[in-house]
């Protein structure tokens, strides 16, 4: 999968990565440090989050929580429709298509 798409994240997500790795599974905060550093950069370009991002993900917090709603106004703002994420409320959004690998 990697060689197919080109990949993007923001530094919203790679925070996430943190919390969610400690809390759902344990990680380490420098294991997933080293995860990010050696595997998602290396193949990401990391979208930056402005003001536009924040304004367009106001119309999404009534089907997502705010941090969720600014991933898709990223998504929606940069012309990217696909999320990796096991997190199902992406679901909701009809011009999004959620995969899990």
């Amino acid at each position: 999968m990697l060689e197919k798409q080109p990949f993007y994240t923001d530094v919203l997500v790679l925070e996430e990565t943190f919390y969610i790795s400690k809390k759902k599974y344990g990680v380490k905060y420098e294991d997933s440090a080293d995860f990010v550093k050696e595997v998602i950069l290396p193949c990401s370009r990391v979208l930056k989050i402005g003001i536009e991002d924040f304004n367009v993900s106001l119309q999404f917090l009534d089907k997502l929580k705010p941090s969720d709603a600014l991933h898709v106004a990223v998504m929606k703002n940069n012309g990217i429709s696909t999320i990796i994420s096991e997190d199902e409320g992406f679901d909701k959004i009809k011009h999004i298509k959620r995969v899990w690998i």
